[in-house]
């Protein structure tokens, strides 16, 4: 006689057989709703232009002051962008213009002034250095 291990239960195979329920199933109401008007902004999302490089020539060659402004202005213009600032960034871009354009004019003018200054000196200088 053959020894056989003990069979174990076996799950159930396929699926249970549905279970139906006296009472009818309950209605739910559904409304419809027409679709809203929606207004989609599309922004381009580009950093305005910090004029860095200008005010960076106006603070080293011109007006010392006014450089220094639009540096910081200019600097301005990156962190708000960086932080979603957008008018806030092309504000401060419009400052760093302003003040580095006001500082390479003022510094234009005391150069030239000072270059004329000095040439009219040197001629004053070798007309008394003559008699």
């Amino acid at each position: 006689m053959a020894y056989y291990p003990p069979t174990q239960p076996q799950p159930a195979q396929g699926y249970a057989p549905p279970q139906y329920n006296a009472s009818p199933p309950s209605v739910t109401a559904v409304q419809a709703v027409p679709p809203q008007p929606q207004t989609i902004i599309s922004t381009s999302h580009v950093m305005p232009q910090d004029y860095f490089g200008l005010a960076l020539f106006v603070t080293l060659c011109c007006c010392l002051p006014l450089g220094i402004v639009g540096l910081i202005r200019s600097n301005d213009v990156r962190n708000r962008f960086l932080a979603g600032d957008i008018a806030g960034a092309e504000q401060a871009s419009r400052e760093a213009k302003i003040y580095s354009y006001v500082g390479l004019r003022i510094g234009i003018i005391l150069i030239v002034s000072t270059v004329v200054t000095v040439i009219m000196n040197l001629g004053t200088v070798n007309r008394n250095i003559r008699s």
